[in-house]
């Protein structure tokens, strides 16, 4: 009896002086650990703008002259159609 009690008193005493630690350094790696994601979330859209601009080049590259033409005009006239936006975001008249 006397061993079981002495063991889980160990146990208890180990359990208080561990369990701070433990939950000290949780919150440093968790914002290690956030700007890590925020980092690789960065660099894949980074990548996935470049492949896109790369694969519309491609794509205009391998049209006739008259269809880059055409293209590069409904360009220009989307942009000039597309009201320009106020610095709050809402669109200006």
């Amino acid at each position: 009896m006397k061993i079981k009690v002495i063991n889980k008193n160990r146990l208890f005493l180990f359990l208080i002086l561990i369990l701070p630690f433990l939950f000290a350094f949780s919150p440093q790696e968790a914002k290690v650990n956030q700007r890590k994601i925020e980092r690789e979330h960065k660099n894949k859209s980074k990548k996935a703008e470049k492949e896109y601009l790369h694969a519309k080049k491609n794509h205009q590259k391998k049209q006739s002259k008259e269809t880059q033409s055409m293209m590069k005009e409904s360009l220009k006239q989307s942009k000039k159609n597309t009201p320009m936006k106020a610095p709050g975001g809402k669109k200006c008249k």
